[in-house]
């Protein structure tokens, strides 16, 4: 066989392993190449191509990505087989002639770029850079107590159909590229009238208030203050509604700070060894409980008419705690006793009070109206007939006598430390009494209410003999009390005794108060030492 005989075969055998003579790619001539190192030139091509910058001019900017993230791809396959089998088609003499002629006739093969619109679309929506503006969704808030809609705002983003259309006409294997290219609103995902519907369902439901039921206690929100705790935010095609329980929760236990239903104080006994607790009392119930408060937010966010019922709680105040415990009733913080002759009709009286104040246990920050805690003196209640001040004169009436036990309750508050709030003396001095340090009881008035401002429960007990009645304060002692003296002036025929009390707080805090007493020159006399009328009977 000849010279070119024997290179034909040589070729023949290497077909599909070999690039033949003179073809070329991308300017390089790959003449003898093996199928890896041309697929190795494809791949670099590929390189090359998909890396071309393309310019999107949307009008507002200009924005380079490179060809493979618009939809862009390069068939290396197809590349490769057409390289491989260049002057190879045909038949044997049709491919001999390519071989002999080689030398003298190159081929060029191209490059193998694609265009996928529909994958351009779905990868161009998903990059962030195709946003030129961000649509702002509608807003709802308060305005006037009112719930009330800022309009939205469309955002705008280049147009993905126009821009694939006019990518599929781009060759990038000839470089680098520009298209320009318009925009399209972006639509916030709730319209202005769905967020107006929502904003006006709200101030619907909340139109009338809230009627709040806890336990015992009641109390209405009006709907601008319910609407304090809205929050409606639209968004991700719908209006997201959420009320801050929480907080509404603050508010309303800010509203009922006291105890909101009945509850059981400890039983005390008092002997000689001092005070014992022989009954435990229940932790008082305050607001709120919070599953039954979300479920009356419930309600009343769903439209339902109240009153809307919430279940207390038993309190986690320390100080209650210990009140209902009685742990604080510890020592004795303030006593006083008054002594009266023997077997007196008064005395029954002197007695029966007592027998009814016995017991009487206050909170922190509590107050007591005597008239109120003990009510009308009457016989059904056990009292009798016996002397008592009326229009300057002794009278006998239903309950006379009681005013001794005003005054010594009055005494063992004052030093204990107890804020006396309402009093008045006796018009006409006692000498069984302090001097302007004492007060009188009368129904309805005059009346003796003191209020518990010392930071624990007190108890009070009364205990009595048969010429004497004692009232003690039970608590923790912690303030110094002090009498500072007296100074006694007239106001025409009438005495004014005015007296200081010294308290001494444990922070160093010293209070000055003043208690005042005004008595009359005698029996049925006023100040100026007229007579003192009396009203005609049954008036």
């Amino acid at each position: 066989m000849g010279s070119a005989g024997a290179a034909w075969a040589d070729h023949l055998s290497d077909e599909g392993r070999v690039v033949a003579e003179n073809v070329w790619f991308a300017a390089t001539d790959l003449s003898g190449a093996t199928s890896d190192q041309a697929a190795d030139r494809i791949a670099l091509r590929a390189g090359e191509v998909l890396t071309t910058e393309v310019g999107i001019d949307t009008g507002d900017a200009r924005l380079v990505l490179p060809a493979g993230e618009l939809g862009f791809g390069y068939d290396e396959d197809t590349a490769l087989d057409v390289v491989l089998s260049s002057r190879h088609s045909g038949g044997p003499l049709d491919q001999l002639g390519a071989f002999l002629t080689g030398p003298f006739r190159p081929v060029t093969v191209g490059d193998f770029v694609t265009f996928d619109q529909e994958a351009a679309l779905a990868r161009l929506a998903e990059d962030p850079r195709m946003v030129l503006r961000e649509p702002v969704e509608p807003m709802i808030g308060l305005d006037g107590g009112e719930l009330v809609v800022t309009p939205g705002v469309a955002g705008r983003q280049v147009d993905l159909n126009a821009l694939t259309d006019r990518l599929a006409l781009v060759d990038v294997s000839k470089g680098t590229a520009d298209v320009d290219m318009g925009q399209t609103s972006i639509p916030p995902t709730v319209t202005d009238e769905a967020a107006t519907i929502a904003a006006e369902r709200l101030n619907s439901v909340t139109l009338g208030g809230a009627d709040i039921v806890v336990g015992t206690a009641k109390i209405w929100i009006a709907g601008p203050q319910l609407r304090q705790y809205i929050t409606a935010v639209p968004g991700a095609g719908a209006v997201r509604v959420s009320f801050d329980s929480a907080a509404f929760r603050d508010r309303l236990e800010r509203m009922l700070p006291d105890p909101v239903a009945p509850f059981r104080a400890p039983q005390f006994e008092v002997n000689g060894a001092g005070v014992e607790v022989v009954a435990l009392g229940e932790i008082p119930p305050v607001c709120c409980e919070q599953q039954s408060l979300q479920a009356a937010i419930d309600s009343m966010m769903a439209g339902a008419h109240g009153p809307h019922r919430v279940a207390p709680r038993p309190t986690e105040d320390p100080r209650l705690i210990a009140w209902a415990m009685g742990t604080d009733v510890k020592e004795k913080v303030g006593e006083f006793t008054t002594r009266h002759s023997c077997c007196e009709a008064r005395v029954t009286n002197i007695h029966r009070i007592a027998d009814i104040v016995r017991g009487v246990y206050l909170l922190p920050g509590e107050t007591i109206s005597l008239n109120e805690h003990v009510g009308p003196r009457t016989r059904a209640k056990g009292f009798v007939a016996a002397g008592a001040i009326r229009f300057g004169r002794l009278n006998l009436e239903v309950g006379g006598g009681v005013s001794q036990f005003a005054t010594t309750i009055f005494n063992a508050a004052y030093f204990a430390g107890l804020d006396l709030t309402e009093y008045r003396s006796h018009s006409l001095y006692f000498t069984r009494y302090p001097f302007g340090r004492e007060a009188t009881i009368s129904n309805p008035q005059p009346d003796l209410v003191f209020h518990n401002s010392t930071d624990y429960p007190v108890l009070i007990w009364s205990s009595y003999t048969s010429t004497s009645i004692t009232v003690t304060v039970y608590s923790t002692k912690h303030i110094q009390v002090d009498e500072l003296g007296q100074r006694v002036s007239r106001r025409g025929q009438c005495r004014h005794v005015e007296t200081d009390r010294q308290r001494t707080y444990p922070d160093a805090r010293v209070v000055v108060d003043t208690v005042i007493a005004d008595y009359r020159p005698a029996e049925g006399i006023d100040c100026n030492g007229n007579p003192i009328p009396v009203p005609p009977s049954g008036s």
